[in-house]
């Protein structure tokens, strides 16, 4: 992508460091450092503020990056729309297979052969499961920063409605700084809620 030499270049060129221009656009300086490597792309609030930092177009400093997030846009809409059709048929059998079991015989048998807890245990396992290829799901939207790159495109056409994804992770924030907690404390509140669901029903059953 141009943007990440130009983001480079104009931040040296004013003197500025990293940690410098994070502070000026109330990002971390991992952003800016992915930014300029390549690995992410600056939302449209971003580049709207280093427009004005730059004193150029936001025109100007997408130039050249608009053909190429657009062929990435479709060329992940063809790839990865069938893989995550898969991935999500497998969460939601994954899923139904936890409650079939909760909900079985099959858990008496679990319950007299190996005990209540390793029952509860084999028959959640499915759903811990599932959840971790929700993960998986999630991060394969994010994958490439497509739904930055949607947003931007929409902007450069002059859309007057942006269409944002609500489940993307704010770009800013706790969040967007610690990537992988964030991630865990996700999948550790769905399990919470999974688990309390598969008690509700065996309490209604039993």
């Amino acid at each position: 992508m141009d943007i990440s030499n130009q983001i480079k270049t104009r931040r040296e060129a004013m003197g500025l460091s990293q940690e410098q221009l994070a502070e000026k656009l109330y990002v971390s300086r991992q952003t800016i450092s992915n930014w300029e490597r390549d690995k992410t792309y600056p939302d449209v609030q971003s580049l709207l503020m280093l427009s004005i930092l730059f004193d150029t177009s936001i025109d100007t400093l997408v130039k050249g990056d608009v053909n190429v997030m657009e062929e990435a846009v479709e060329r992940d809409r063809k790839r990865m729309g069938t893989r995550m059709l898969w991935l999500a048929v497998l969460m939601l059998a994954l899923l139904a297979l936890s409650f079939t079991l909760m909900l079985s015989p099959a858990l008496d048998w679990m319950e007299s052969t190996w005990g209540s807890d390793a029952a509860y245990t084999i028959s959640a396992m499915p759903a811990v499961i599932g959840l971790v290829v929700a993960v998986i799901i999630d991060n394969i939207k994010r994958k490439n920063d497509l739904v930055t790159y949607k947003e931007i495109l929409a902007f450069v056409n002059g859309d007057a409605n942006i269409e944002r994804d609500p489940q993307a992770l704010p770009r800013r924030g706790w969040a967007a700084q610690h990537r992988l907690a964030y991630d865990l404390l996700t999948f550790f509140v769905a399990a919470l809620i999974g688990s309390a669901l598969g008690y509700i029903a065996w309490g209604m059953l039993h």
